[in-house]
């Protein structure tokens, strides 16, 4: 019997395992061919750069350059946007105005300072800041490459030692609104994302993702005491791992999975910390949707693991499995649009991703494995479905629905091109053919809207048609009566 269920099991995975990451998933949820959206364009390595990259891990591009932390040397490097190297920086002096704060904090040593495993970084046009993780503080530079700031020593019960369950602070990833607000994932912090004032103070934890109880939980709970409760298994909030914001200052986040957190892995999370991002695909954003569960020789057991997110223009934002090695990009709906990646030691692969990063058009994939960054560039098929969904979100509806066609035309199985053309036809009011291409999008609420008015339609074209064989129906009835009437041998009245 586990035999079976072991080979049922393969036969649902094994398309998404073993061939090449061509796919997508169907309205039934069907593994099916897709064309792949990028393709390898080029590498990048240490001998290239003419430095040492022992363990990357985290990368970000401002002002067409590229900037790369790497937790093992301690180093900070700015690529340009030719790929080549502009500077490696193993030290940062410090500025005139810090070295004046300092002073009147009652310090006298103005050496530089070095970093000690940066894990994460984020650019902005106010600085540079790093995540000096073994440092247990955020590093602030200029643009100049200068210190001009240290954050430690976070206000609150969480980072308080002196507690049992205190712990130091070991910020992991950042990122940086326009207001100098910092976002940062902290290690071992359950309770959401830190939210950190332009000046270093701690304000709020934001994006806290909610415990959910069953039912039965809650009423066993009721009736414990506190020392049963306390014996209990201890239930935390999912884990962020990285944190990205667009230019609406939402942050885009990513998040371990776990049994309270299945469906729930990307967020967009508003300034109010309530995430509001849209969840209109067949299945919510979260990577492969088959997988196994349990001890398995054949395939990677589990659901993806989304270490990072990158977002582009009109709402497309992709996401990485570093469990096998893959890249998920949606549309601002939730719509799956294409898969790629896939996991090796060869150049055009990687094998332990920790970072991306949109770079224009192209994707920066950060291979810590590998020690590499690979440049993933758009495909013709993948060009036509950014373009599609750009037009329709700038309302040029006519200009995406003949992208869609071009769509259909390379990817006949691709059912989110349907529902575009289908759109378009909507709008036209051309109801009936709207409905046949909705139906093949198995888009079920456009559907509707169609078909109401296509009904509308039949009802508002026909309408002489309808009164006049009413009128029939009614004056027939009528007649009928007086006749039944009449047989039996009955009178009519007519009053005055």
């Amino acid at each position: 019997m586990i035999k079976l269920f072991t080979l049922a099991s393969l036969l649902v995975t094994m398309p998404v395992s073993f061939i090449s990451v061509n796919y997508n998933y169907s309205y039934y949820g069907e593994t099916i061919h897709s064309a792949p959206g990028m393709t390898f364009a080029a590498y990048i390595n240490a001998q290239s750069l003419g430095v040492t990259l022992t363990s990357p891990e985290d990368l970000v591009v401002y002002d067409e350059e590229i900037y790369l932390v790497d937790s093992n040397t301690n180093n900070l490097i700015v690529i340009d946007n030719g790929f080549n190297l502009v500077k490696e920086y193993v030290s940062f002096s410090l500025s005139t105005e810090y070295q004046d704060y300092l002073t009147d904090q009652g310090v006298v040593d103005f050496s530089d300072i070095s970093l000690d495993s940066p894990h994460g970084i984020d650019v902005n046009d106010s600085g540079i800041y790093i995540c000096d993780t073994s440092n247990f503080r955020i590093v602030k530079l200029n643009h100049d490459f200068e210190v001009i700031a240290t954050f430690q020593d976070m206000d609150d019960k969480t980072f308080d030692l002196e507690l049992d369950d205190g712990i130091e602070f070991e910020p992991m990833k950042i990122t940086v609104d326009a207001s100098e607000r910092m976002y940062v994932v902290a290690k071992g912090v359950y309770e959401g994302i830190m939210e950190i004032n332009y000046d270093g103070d701690f304000n709020r934890f934001t994006g806290v993702n909610p415990i959910v109880l069953t039912p039965f939980e809650i009423f066993s709970r009721s009736l414990m005491t506190e020392e049963q409760i306390a014996q209990l298994q201890l239930f935390l909030p999912t884990e962020y791992t990285n944190v990205s914001i667009n230019e609406k200052s939402f942050i885009y986040a990513t998040s371990k999975t776990s049994e309270n957190n299945a469906d729930n892995p990307i967020q967009l999370i508003n300034p109010k910390g309530v995430d509001v991002i849209t969840r209109n695909g067949y299945f919510p954003p979260k990577g492969d949707i088959h997988y196994v569960i349990g001890s398995n020789n054949y395939v990677i057991e589990g659901p993806s693991e989304l270490v990072d997110i990158s977002s582009t223009d009109h709402g497309i934002y992709t996401v990485l499995d570093q469990k096998r090695s893959r890249l998920f990009t949606y549309d601002s709906e939730g719509n799956l649009l294409y898969i790629n990646g896939d996991e090796g030691s060869q150049s055009d692969k990687f094998s332990e991703g920790v970072a991306i990063e949109y770079f224009n058009d192209d994707l920066l994939i950060l291979d810590r494995g590998t020690k590499t960054i690979v440049v993933y560039q758009l495909t013709e098929f993948g060009a036509y479905v950014n373009q599609a969904i750009s037009y329709h979100d700038e309302g040029k509806f006519e200009e995406a629905a003949l992208i869609w066609e071009e769509v259909v035309k390379i990817n006949s199985n691709y059912e989110i091109a349907f529902n575009g053309i289908g759109k378009l036809l909507l709008r036209q009011e051309n109801y009936k053919e709207a409905m046949e291409y909705f139906k093949l999008g198995h888009d079920t609420y456009y559907y509707s809207k169609a078909f109401k008015g296509y009904r509308n339609d039949i009802i508002k074209n026909n309408f002489g048609l309808i009164i006049g064989s009413m009128v029939v129906v009614a004056g027939g009835l009528m007649g009928y009566k007086v006749y039944s009437t009449y047989k039996k041998g009955g009178s009519i009245l007519y009053e005055d």
